[in-house]
């Protein structure tokens, strides 16, 4: 498995972009976000999903020149169509929209419609929290299910995530939560199907609806499916957010018709000063981790964690040592490279 440097990937990834139609500029934002995942290691959300994403624009599923526009608008709501761009270019105009209204009126909330996969979810919030805002997303993906029922043994819903991001003193992010409904992200299980891994005991269900670790009869007919997280609860979030990002938004829920992924997705920001100063905030934060951390550990445990500390620890380490790439992800992204003549 080759150990790549960042910056070199980062360049491989925006060079094929480019080749394929986007501006440069969009190019260069996919390429950062999908690098971002990676350095903070969320590999499922990073470069694995380049042949995704080329297939999409090849297929006419993402368009590289999309017109974005807002559909409906009032002082704090918004509604963007998308027009099947990148998700990772609609989702910083929607964000961006999202901060300017919660500027302006305390609070926002924004809609996307006929968005491409979105990627990490987190970037999104921590934009917000970089801009002293509280952000908070939910997505689906109503023609691209992977998740069987509380109760089910066949997809039925998305993985659907949702983030929050908390704003630190001076841009910081004082918090970074982002996670699925399902045990785990569908990428992820991508990653141990590229590595030839297992996966462990209670996160997924063969086609024939019976547990399983085996990822290759996930992906295959029948199709197996991820599990809720939390067993009923995560079951219960993820119908949520079916209606929060899917039926709010005007991209539907989750239905039988099968097709690429496109999210569904609401946004919405919180002028942290329209409640409370925010230093009073960032105060009251950090009392509460230390509040936190003062527990005494758990037998095996060597420190307790704040939700985006593991990723800003992995970032570090990876900028210095290089992001591993499986063999599998690393061939499908030089093939990708070769057909476009971009040296890989």
């Amino acid at each position: 498995m080759p150990t790549l440097p960042a910056a070199r990937l980062e360049e491989v990834t925006r060079n094929i972009f480019t080749a394929h139609g986007l501006p440069s500029e969009d190019a260069a934002h996919v390429a950062t976000l999908l690098l971002r995942a990676n350095l903070r290691g969320h590999d499922s959300h990073g470069v694995i999903r380049i042949p995704q994403y080329v297939d999409a624009l090849q297929k006419g599923y993402a368009r590289p020149r999309p017109h974005i526009r807002v559909e409906s608008e009032t002082p704090t709501t918004a509604r963007l169509d998308g027009d099947l761009g990148f998700g990772q270019v609609v989702g910083c105009r929607g964000t961006e929209l999202a901060i300017a209204k919660a500027r302006a009126h305390g609070i926002s909330a924004v809609t996307f419609v006929r968005t491409n996969h979105l990627g990490r979810l987190a970037d999104y919030a921590e934009m917000a929290a970089a801009a002293g805002l509280i952000g908070l997303l939910w997505a689906n993906a109503p023609t691209a299910l992977n998740v069987a029922p509380w109760g089910g043994a066949a997809r039925r819903l998305g993985t659907n995530p949702h983030a929050v991001a908390i704003p630190g003193p001076d841009g910081t992010v004082a918090l970074s939560l982002d996670f699925a409904t399902s045990v785990i992200p569908e990428g992820k299980m991508r990653v141990r199907f590229n590595r030839g891994e297992t996966v462990p005991p209670g996160i997924m269900l063969d086609g024939a609806g019976r547990p399983s670790t085996d990822p290759r009869q996930y992906y295959t007919t029948p199709p197996g499916s991820l599990l809720p997280a939390g067993q009923h609860k995560g079951y219960g979030l993820a119908l949520a957010i079916e209606i929060l990002g899917g039926i709010l938004s005007g991209t539907g829920a989750a239905r039988a018709e099968q097709g690429p992924v496109h999210n569904g997705t609401l946004v919405v920001c919180l002028d942290v000063e329209r409640f409370l100063p925010l230093e009073d905030l960032h105060r009251q934060v950090a009392d509460l981790f230390g509040w936190v951390r003062s527990a005494p550990l758990a037998e095996g445990a060597t420190e307790i964690l704040i939700p985006g500390e593991p990723e800003a620890r992995t970032a570090r380490e990876r900028l210095a040592t290089g992001i591993p790439v499986e063999d599998e992800t690393w061939r499908q992204i030089q093939a990708c490279a070769a057909a476009v003549g971009v040296p890989a």
